[in-house]
């Protein structure tokens, strides 16, 4: 038996310890004077105990942002990709039409091409692709089985002799709207918790929109949860349009663009190259303006890259923005992604990569295309800046590629960065574009005052409840403080071990759990009164006053935690904080009353210390 109470009190004494290491990060940091966290505490003990208090948007304030989702842009993706299906699909007619057969596959892109230019698809609208024929006789070849095998989403309508619209429906639109918004809340909550952030209130507003409430965040986490959340981490490879020539021969126009617009086309340049000439400045604004103002041909895409270029030595020479010719069709995308992980960089390139794997599919499709197009550039894109544009040396099997980062910048910082992308490509890209519209840095919404009033309040009713437990229960009054005193450790350092934040309703669930942890007490010293009233021995009164008081406190307690576990799933924000708080508060509270305060009077018992029980 004594060994069980000696186990017993290890037990708690090491719990105690482990409370009190995790909570001393939170009273030893301070704000340096650029508005950072730093701490006092050496850099090998917050290695191990890093995570502090955290307040929430009542009590510190934090970061609301609203996005909404460009749903209409991603249908519209889906009617292009439509519109080369069926061109691909009509040519396939065509061939089986023609006397004797031909198999469309067997074809060569010389032999195809004049075939696909019988048939022209246009996106119309964001929903509609109109297809035009050539020879009003081909018009016989686009039937319903042909469009349903490309996409069922889409109905015919004949619009002249030689065009057919191809239209989504209201119903199937309003569907993928639905899918489109619900998936990309998905990926925005994924983001967010893989950022380990305290009590994120990720939620939908309204049919597109989508509301964040991140309270407790610091300076350097607002910056990279506003980079990361509003990126769409759209990862794709295309080819490097050697023959589009779109800014070859353009200088003269330039010039008066710049002549015109001075203030916004100070760096703009246009550099000749044997791949065609691009644009060059210092400010990418100043690219994508410029570009807006030209009619680019359908099949051409303009990508930016921010290049840093070197002298023979390799020390930096210049940082600018330039521009690729690329081909509009995607090759490869990140849906065929299966994996990405930081990995360490070459020499003389960046310090870390980030390491991309693909599946089945994705690998067979990138081995055919570096084979197609060895001695071109490829154009890695993450969104519509190009990562890096390597020249394919070889065919590259094994489904593997790599994108380098900030070559020449801190190592840390490109550490930092990789571990970013790679949370952000892992946890999925976005299937439409969303849009910032609300980002505000608010302060804390209850005012200084309230805080501090919502603070002496809960200090004056714990103190309240110190004082009665000595005054009434004496020598039982203060085991029971003590008890309390490790109830409180215990409840705030649960809150930094489970990440969450404290609200100012939050303190109120810490109140209301200590009354409960005091209640207990009473209870159990009530049960100990009419134990010695009725003779029993010190040990015996205690005894049976634990054990049959027990069952009491566990049934208050339970139906206490059933109903904190209701607010928990159904509410947010500050209510959800009281309804953590308290149910932390609970498991404590039952620990510290029941286990804590008996442990003390073993340990007086057995250094023969209670001859007799004040209660």
């Amino acid at each position: 038996m004594q060994a069980k109470r000696n186990w017993k009190a290890l037990f708690t004494f090491a719990i105690l310890i482990i409370a009190v290491l995790q909570l001393l990060p939170t009273f030893a940091r301070y704000e340096d004077e650029k508005g950072n966290e730093k701490s006092h505490l050496p850099a090998f003990y917050t290695a191990v105990f890093e995570k502090t208090i955290s307040m929430g948007l009542d009590l510190k304030g934090g970061l609301e942002l609203r996005y909404t989702v460009d749903y209409k842009k991603a249908i519209s993706d889906n009617a292009y990709r439509l519109g080369d299906n069926v061109q691909e699909r009509l040519g396939d007619a065509w061939a089986k039409a023609q006397t004797p057969p031909k198999d469309w596959n067997t074809l060569t892109d010389a032999e195809k091409k004049p075939v696909i230019e019988r048939f022209k698809a246009t996106r119309t609208s964001y929903n509609t692709i109109r297809v035009d024929f050539k020879d009003a006789a081909d018009r016989k070849l686009l039937t319903k089985d042909l469009v349903q095998t490309v996409d069922s989403r889409f109905e015919m309508r004949d619009d002249g002799d030689k065009g057919v619209q191809l239209l989504m429906n209201d119903k199937d639109v309003a569907k993928l709207k639905n899918d489109i918004v619900s998936q990309t809340l998905e990926v925005i909550r994924k983001r967010v918790d893989a950022f380990g952030l305290v009590e994120p209130d990720v939620r939908r507003s309204g049919d597109t929109d989508i509301d964040l409430q991140l309270p407790g965040l610091r300076k350097e986490q607002m910056t990279m949860i506003r980079e990361r959340i509003g990126q769409a981490a759209q990862l794709t490879f295309r080819m490097v349009r050697q023959d589009a020539k779109v800014f070859d021969g353009k200088a003269a126009e330039l010039e008066t663009y710049k002549k015109a617009n001075a203030e916004f086309a100070k760096d703009l340049s246009i550099v000749p190259d044997g791949r065609g000439a691009y644009l060059k400045s210092k400010k990418k604004s100043e690219i994508v303006r410029y570009v807006k103002t030209l009619t680019l041909p359908e099949d051409v895409l303009i990508g930016y890259e921010f290049f840093e270029e070197k002298d023979s030595s390799g020390q930096l020479k210049d940082k600018y923005w330039r521009t690729y010719n690329l081909t509009a069709k995607t090759e490869l995308t990140g849906d065929n992604l299966t994996r990405a992980a930081i990995g360490p960089g070459d020499k003389g390139d960046a310090a870390w990569v980030v390491n991309l794997e693909f599946d089945s599919r994705g690998a067979k499709v990138f081995a055919e295309l570096t084979e197609k197009n060895v001695g071109n550039l490829m154009a890695i894109m993450l969104d519509d800046d190009v990562n890096s544009a390597p020249v394919i040396k070889e065919r590259i099997g094994g489904g593997r590629a790599r994108i380098t980062l900030g070559r020449g910048n801190n190592p840390r910082a490109i550490l930092d960065e990789a571990k970013s992308l790679v949370t952000v490509l892992n946890n999925g890209a976005y299937k439409a574009p969303v849009i910032k519209v609300h980002d505000i840095e608010v302060g804390p919404s209850l005012g200084k005052d309230a805080v501090n009033s919502g603070l002496v309040s809960m200090l004056v009713g714990v103190l309240l409840v110190v004082v009665f437990m000595v005054v009434y229960y004496r020598q039982g009054g203060m085991i029971a403080n003590t008890a309390l005193a490790f109830n409180l450790i215990l409840q705030l350092a649960c809150l930094v071990a489970f990440n969450a934040a404290l609200t100012l309703p939050g303190m109120a669930g810490l109140t209301l759990t200590t009354a409960m942890a005091v209640d207990a007490n009473i209870l159990i010293f009530e049960r100990i009164r009419e134990e010695l009233r009725l003779g029993r021995t010190v040990r015996n009164a205690l005894d049976l006053g634990y054990g049959r008081a027990f069952w009491t406190i566990f049934d208050s307690h339970i139906t206490a935690a059933m109903a904190g576990g209701v607010l928990m799933v159904y509410s947010s924000g500050p209510v959800y904080g009281f309804a953590v708080t308290l149910l932390i508060g609970i498991g404590t509270s039952m620990f510290t009353s029941i286990v804590g305060t008996r442990l003390i009077y073993d340990w007086l018992l057995s250094r023969g210390k209670l001859n007799e029980i004040s209660v």
